[in-house]
């Protein structure tokens, strides 16, 4: 088992950007609709598409401020809330679906790459040592191991995927792109909404998010969650039971202080856990001969038969049956807090962003995934902690020069 140490690092993102203001460019391909809707927002000149686009304004936060989606000059898609509730999607794996040129690919939540226009990392095993080329961020935080792009995503205001490099704005990692997404803020009139979904194999999934104020136009909170579970698809012969199920429950808190109306504090707590009986490996074939027929020596059902009572398994993938005798799971806990402070200055807002977050990763597997006691336990468990802090000065006149300036 190989074990990575706490890894408590103070990440300095310096890049200063100034640029004129220019008129905003027109989209080739742009299927903006409402603020809760998708818009794809390209490059290279063109007219609007999609007729039940309203003219509804929407916001992003693509340059480190907030401003129309129009006014960015780079290739953005923003999915809105309105769009995942009606799609159902709550995985950044199920999101790529609507997503163009995002591709997430995740043997398991260590092993998972993120590329934008084919570009990213390599797309088989992870290098624990490297770092992805697709910077992930949560409410203005970086997540520095892709597995925690895996969890169920709660209570989602919007998801930004910028294409192309991202480096000026959102620092290291983002050689390809950046997937910034946004949560709802807390609200001072009460709210409630919640989410019940059923499906085959034992699926059920339960999400609800509650919002009120504590103290009239001073305090305001926000608590979301969501619950999903669903039962094994395969079955293991050996221990009699089901494998691959899918369990996975998260819950975030939100705190916003308002002093003044210049100044906005929000504090922000979050945990999830993701337990799997995953991965349950199943024969789908072997290799006995050569290409001419003549017996491989010592091949795998050779070597099998040596023991005795031991039974060649049977080659059909289509069974969804396998014979694993150790113990197999895939686990991971995930949490973190942050705060953010806006301090509106009048011509420009000052941010502060501080974070600590960990990541906990612990597999486990059927080394040789069989019946027999070869290989009982096979794993590479991580532990992953981080300490970020950012502070930024964005202009927010809209006068003739735009600029952001942060460490």
């Amino acid at each position: 088992m190989t074990r990575y140490s706490p890894d408590h690092r103070l990440r300095l993102l310096l890049g200063a950007a100034l640029a004129a203001y220019a008129v905003p460019a027109t989209a080739a391909e742009t299927a903006v609709e409402t603020a809760a809707e998708v818009a794809t927002i390209v490059d290279d000149g063109g007219e609007a598409a999609g007729d039940s686009y309203d003219g509804t304004e929407i916001i992003v936060s693509a340059r480190r401020r907030d401003e129309s989606a129009q006014d960015v000059p780079i290739a953005l898609t923003v999915v809105g809330a309105e769009t995942l509730e009606k799609t159902g999607n709550y995985t950044l794996t199920q999101i790529q679906q609507i997503v163009p040129s995002l591709q997430v690919f995740s043997f398991n939540p260590r092993n998972t790459n993120i590329n934008i226009r084919g570009l990213g990392s390599n797309v088989a095993l992870t290098n624990d040592g490297l770092e992805n080329g697709v910077g992930f961020y949560i409410d203005n935080v970086y997540y520095g191991r892709v597995g925690q792009t895996q969890f169920d995503l709660v209570d989602l205001q919007q998801i930004e995927v910028l294409r192309g490099p991202q480096g000026t704005l959102f620092g290291k990692n983002t050689t390809s792109g950046a997937i910034n997404i946004t949560s709802k803020k807390p609200s001072f009139d009460p709210e409630f909404s919640g989410e019940a979904s059923v499906g085959d194999y034992g699926y059920y999934q339960l999400r609800g998010s509650a919002s009120t104020g504590l103290v009239r136009d001073l305090i305001a909170v926000r608590l979301s969650g969501a619950v999903t579970e669903r039962r094994g698809f395969l079955y293991n012969d050996t221990q009699k039971e089901r494998a691959q199920d899918y369990s996975n429950w998260s819950v975030r808190g939100q705190l916003l202080i308002t002093p003044s109306t210049d100044l906005e504090v929000k504090i922000i707590g979050d945990f999830s856990r993701q337990k799997q009986n995953h991965v349950l490996n199943i024969f789908a074939g072997y290799f006995g001969t050569y290409a001419d027929g003549t017996a491989i020596p010592n091949n795998f059902a050779a070597r099998a038969a040596r023991f005795p009572g031991y039974s060649f398994p049977t080659i059909d993938p289509f069974a969804r049956r396998g014979e694993a005798d150790g113990h197999y799971q895939s686990n991971m806990d995930g949490y973190g807090v942050s705060g953010q402070v806006d301090w509106d200055l009048g011509a420009a807002k000052l941010t502060s962003i501080t974070a600590y977050r960990w990541w906990d990763w612990n597999p486990a597997n059927d080394g040789d995934s069989t019946a027999l006691p070869i290989v009982t336990k096979a794993q590479q468990a991580n532990r992953q902690r981080q300490f970020s802090q950012e502070i930024r000065l964005a202009s927010d006149s809209g006068g003739p020069i735009d600029y952001v300036v942060g460490a």
